[in-house]
């Protein structure tokens, strides 16, 4: 991608987007502003009403009815909660859940359980008294979840399906109205082929037990351990009993939404996977919903990473009998143990990008805090170890700097292979001086070659400096003087290259990490890999110019723009190694072999878009791109000079350069399967519509 050309139709279409949401919200301020003094208008007329009510006898008169009525009705919610209470749990439930809410909330607390029917800190769920569904309810970051209405047709769409799921859930002394919101999330579901297993792991809480023993759908079965064995153990229980076609995981305290199963059986019936996830959201401790997570799809190196996959998670029963099921060496990752070894087994994955799962947010919990555990840490990091030595690969596991809780992982090179550093450039002679000063001056690894592609230079100092490095060992000047055209320049390059990892780089880059070319060439080594990029930044170093390449509706466009090297990103996507549809030729690394395969650059794209077509057909023949975030360069690309030097003509071409990238990618237009439709079509910076 032709870095300045691409950056000025940013601007121009980060205007123009600009210039439309000022009409849209000045219009939309003009409308509120009407709707704001009419209702001003009313509130006034109500309140004077209001005032006459309230001073009129006949309201002082029915003063003390009207406090009885009030206590009548709290009384009645009252009983309706003790009531219920009795029936679901016994006798002697009230007094203990009364007990147990006094101690853990004070007097508050247990007022707020008797007048709502919930512990606090617990949404009212499907059977609300105060008339207010859970999905309407706005999180503390503004995210709303909307729960579906069951479809009128519901029953038609499910005829021709028959796929059978079995819920597992490990319990331990779980609060007895955690436990039934997450009972009632499966009996509620649309989906009516299930089994639902709950497997006590010998909880010691009289009153998790007595929630255990009450009467339900036959479809619930209950078991019970003699011994607590830990979350994979007693998953393990719960999965020998299992007879549904696919397991679906859920923890005790969470909840499924009422479209999840549906939602599932529909992509399996579609897709014939073998594993199946979605995005999820998390339950505040007061009841409202936040942090989505809207994921990608199948991503091998994001998930070395981090357990992005998580909840809802659905794998096919007979694969997880092959795999022996949870193993406890692995508790508080066991679910990671697990969806690492399947993707070793199949490649039938899929994503689901709709919310089907709530995670609730408690104290102690990962879902709160990651640190919150720290043997979670611990494992997390053997786990991955254990991964790497399984898979015959060698790396070590790095804390991030600014969050030491979460590793990234370096792989080690494979042998001492030459990289060709390959650079076009044209009467550059500063900047490309620069640049290849800081490749000889920084990098710790020296079997690399420098193939310098020389388009056509005619001032006399970059002409001299050509010369003099051409006798430099391991330095190659080729020279091609036509019209430019970047793919040409850089098959050129390869053609005339010795090494078996390639290495695409702007003469207007400096590197900044001694080890860079060890860590890509790291990954760009890995079977699965594609293009492998790295992180560039702005003069200076504080703003990044490029942390991976989205493809959103306006096109392919950098993501996190201007923003620190250390801002975490959406998910930690600017500081760990995911997996992205693109990287930018800027700093694009590649095995020979796989760039060949492909073909190399398209010389039908001469200026623009030529490195985003290297990476889709990279994707489209089975391999993962993917950011190597640890490695960074400096980026001289122009700062924006305005938008008077943005011409007619030079707009046209990049149009025309965009509209050949997805003639040639079709199945690409406006779609990134490493983003999610969940969030905003033009936002670079993962933003929730």
């Amino acid at each position: 991608m032709d870095e300045q050309e691409s950056r000025i139709a940013e601007l121009a279409r980060a205007l123009a987007d600009r210039d439309l949401d000022i009409q849209r919200l000045s219009r939309l301020a003009d409308e509120r502003l009407e709707i704001l003094r009419q209702q001003a208008g009313e509130r006034d007329a109500l309140q004077q009403e209001l005032a006459l009510i309230h001073g009129s006898r006949s309201w002082q008169l029915t003063r003390p009815l009207r406090w009885a009525l009030r206590r009548a009705g709290q009384f009645k919610t009252v009983l309706r909660t003790v009531s219920g209470t009795m029936r679901r749990h016994g006798m002697l439930a009230p007094v203990v859940d009364g007990v147990r809410l006094y101690r853990d909330h004070g007097p508050s607390g247990f007022k707020f359980w008797l007048l709502n029917g919930v512990a606090p800190g617990m949404a009212p769920g499907p059977n609300p008294l105060s008339g207010v569904p859970l999905g309407d309810i706005r999180g503390p970051d503004g995210y709303v979840y909307r729960a579906l209405r069951r479809p009128f047709d519901l029953d038609l769409r499910l005829k021709d399906l028959s796929i059978t799921f079995s819920i597992v859930v490990p319990v331990y002394n779980t609060a007895p109205a955690l436990l039934e919101a997450a009972i009632r999330s499966v009996e509620a579901q649309w989906y009516p082929h299930w089994q639902l297993v709950l497997v006590d792991d010998a909880s010691t809480d009289l009153a998790t037990r007595a929630a255990l023993d009450l009467p339900r759908d036959p479809r619930v079965t209950v078991l019970r351990s003699p011994k607590n064995q830990g979350i994979a153990g007693a998953t393990n229980d719960g999965l020998a009993k299992a007879t549904g076609d696919f397991i679906v995981f859920l923890d005790h305290d969470d909840e499924l939404t009422a479209d999840c199963l549906y939602e599932l059986a529909l992509c399996i019936a579609a897709h014939d996977p073998d594993f199946v996830y979605s995005d999820e959201d998390k339950i505040t401790e007061d009841g409202r919903y936040t942090q989505p997570f809207f994921k990608p799809d199948w991503s091998p190196d994001t998930m070395m990473s981090t357990m992005y996959t998580c909840h809802v998670s659905c794998v096919r029963r007979s694969l997880v009998e092959e795999l022996g099921g949870l193993r406890s060496e692995y508790d508080g990752c066991q679910d990671w143990d697990l969806v690492l070894r399947l993707s070793e087994r199949t490649t039938r994955i899929q994503h689901v990008a709709k919310v089907l799962y709530h995670w609730r947010i408690i104290p102690q919990s990962t879902a709160a805090d990651l640190q919150a555990k720290p043997y979670v840490v611990a494992v997390s990091e053997r786990l991955r170890a254990d991964t790497l030595a399984r898979r015959g690969l060698k790396g070590t596991l790095e804390p991030l700097p600014q969050l030491p809780a979460y590793h990234r992982v370096r792989y080690e090179m494979r042998g001492t292979p030459t990289v060709s550093v390959i650079i076009p450039s044209r009467d550059n002679q500063a900047v490309l001086a620069a640049c290849l000063e800081s490749i000889r001056g920084k990098s710790s690894y020296d079997r690399y070659e420098i193939v310098v592609v020389d388009n056509g230079s005619r001032e006399p100092a970059t002409l001299g400096y050509l010369n003099r490095i051409r006798s430099w060992p391991g330095v190659k000047v080729i020279r091609h003087d036509a019209p430019f055209n970047y793919s040409e320049l850089n098959n050129l390059g390869v053609a005339a290259a010795a090494g078996d990892i390639l290495l695409f780089l702007n003469d207007d880059t400096e590197v900044l990490t001694p080890d860079w070319l060890e860590r890509m060439a790291g990954f760009a080594q890995l079977d699965h890999v594609g293009a492998v990029g790295a992180k560039l930044l702005y003069p200076g170093g504080s703003e990044i110019q490029h942390a991976g390449v989205l493809n959103i509706d306006a096109g392919p466009s950098h993501a996190f723009l201007r923003h620190s090297p250390d801002h975490y990103g959406y998910f930690l996507r600017n500081l760990l190694e995911y997996n992205w549809l693109a990287v930018t030729g800027a700093c694009l690394m590649v095995e020979r072999r796989k760039f060949e395969a492909i073909g190399g650059f398209d010389l039908r794209l001469p200026v623009a878009y030529n490195d985003i077509d290297v990476c889709m057909r990279l994707y489209e023949a089975g391999y993962y791109n993917v950011m190597c975030q640890a490695v960074q360069l400096i980026h001289h690309e122009s700062v924006s000079r305005g938008l008077d030097f943005v011409s007619r003509e030079k707009m046209e071409r990049l149009k025309r350069d965009r509209d050949c990238l997805f003639d040639l990618h079709p199945d690409l237009f406006q779609r990134d399967p490493f983003n999610n439709p969940n969030l905003h079509p033009n936002g670079i910076n993962f933003e929730i519509v």
